[in-house]
């Protein structure tokens, strides 16, 4: 679990919804084109999940609360399978990253992947498989350990731009950018992000905007929205 570097930008949508407000990487270090490492091409060092063995997306069992944002409760959907995305490509921005599946720390927070050179899928949300809903991605801009990770070129994408999704028997979900946004962390729409129905969408979160060294971590989440192309 990580705590006081990239926020934890997303919660449950199942039983509850928090975002917490600490941040990425320490005070001085923000993140920068120049020094970023190339995308990682290399598998995750565990081996993905296959879609033979999909992941129930079933709600966490814990009821997260943090930073003074409270849960949001909410009954608990039906278990259902979903296929899990393995791999995140983004070619007009050179990203080619490993996702890993992640749930929700026993603190509230999305337990994210802490090497930024790969991305979480929030388990608990629709697949690529899903005809509804939203699949949810967050990671890291940087870290202490890693250094800057791939997902600042997030802000060079364009309305328009192509986003792969591969699953673990290589069947891709091709989407198209529709808007890239700077958010303030308390003002994400969870609603949206979280959605369970509604028509098919992609949401790619990290951190975004100044940094706060008084926070301890950066003010705003980069949100990138994509729907089936």
């Amino acid at each position: 679990m990580i705590s006081n570097r990239c926020a934890a930008i997303l919660a449950m949508a199942a039983l509850a919804v928090v975002i917490p407000s600490t941040g990425c990487s320490s005070p001085g270090r923000q993140a920068n084109e120049r020094n970023a490492p190339a995308a990682s091409t290399t598998s995750p060092t565990t081996s993905p999940t296959d879609s033979s063995t999909e992941s129930p997306t079933e709600s966490p069992a814990v009821s997260p609360s943090v930073a003074g944002i409270p849960a949001r409760p909410a009954d608990p959907p039906a278990v259902r399978r979903s296929v899990p995305p393995v791999r995140l490509q983004i070619q007009a921005i050179g990203i080619d990253l490993p996702v890993l599946p992640v749930g929700v720390a026993s603190n509230g927070q999305m337990d994210l992947p802490p090497d930024p050179a790969t991305i979480g899928w929030y388990r608990f949300g629709p697949g690529i498989d899903s005809t509804t809903g939203s699949v949810v991605l967050g990671g890291h801009l940087d870290s202490k350990q890693y250094g800057v990770g791939p997902l600042v070129r997030l802000r060079k994408l364009r309305p328009g731009g192509l986003i792969v999704v591969r699953s673990a028997k290589d069947e891709t979900t091709t989407y198209r950018v529709r808007q890239i946004e700077q958010v303030p962390k308390t003002g994400l729409a969870l609603d949206r992000v979280f959605a369970r129905d509604g028509s098919p969408a992609l949401w790619i979160v990290t951190c975004g905007g100044p940094y706060d060294r008084d926070l301890g971590g950066y003010r705003d989440n980069l949100v990138v929205t994509a729907t089936p192309a």
